[in-house]
């Protein structure tokens, strides 16, 4: 079996705190939490001093206003995107790798269109909601938020497409 790429996780101060969705995702993947209001540079460093070529990133909330620099500083680095209720994009903020953006049920309005507005500006972009959650996806329903990210980051595209056999009777 191939060895997963890293996830590296971009939060901010008060950012909800992931314990157990990181702890689910720790087991798939070598999990690498940066603070989000480092400049580009700084995050890449880290990047480097972390030993990591490619990875996933995972931006939760507010910290998705650093996704476009670092996208922009690691180029084929970064190998897909993750959004958990992120912040609107600002303009032309349109990162080239995979993206899911997801939303919980409970998410208010703003958040909801921020949450489209990724979607609508990336490239392929896959919208989820995340049923009876807010914007704390990841503390709301972590197992739920790992099992769709995991599988994201795993599968990419596939991951819209079950593992499981499944059967349809008429």
């Amino acid at each position: 079996m191939t060895e997963a790429a890293p996830l590296v996780h971009l939060v901010e101060p008060g950012a909800p705190r992931a314990e157990a969705a990181r702890a689910r995702l720790a087991e798939r993947f070598r999990v690498v939490v940066l603070d989000a209001r480092q400049s580009a540079a700084t995050l890449v460093r880290a990047l480097d001093s972390a030993g990591l070529g490619a990875f996933n990133l995972l931006a939760t909330g507010g910290a998705s206003r650093a996704v476009a620099a670092l996208a922009r500083e690691t180029g084929p680095r970064l190998l897909a995107l993750a959004l958990e209720s992120p912040a609107a994009p600002a303009a032309g903020e349109a990162p080239a790798a995979p993206t899911l953006v997801l939303l919980g049920t409970r998410d208010d309005a703003g958040a909801q269109a921020a949450g489209r507005g990724w979607a609508e500006r990336s490239p392929g972009a896959y919208l989820v909601y995340v049923y009876d959650a807010g914007p704390a996806i990841c503390d709301d329903r972590p197992d739920a938020f790992a099992d769709v990210v995991g599988d994201f980051f795993e599968r990419h595209d596939a991951f819209v497409i079950s593992r499981a056999t499944t059967v349809i009777h008429p």
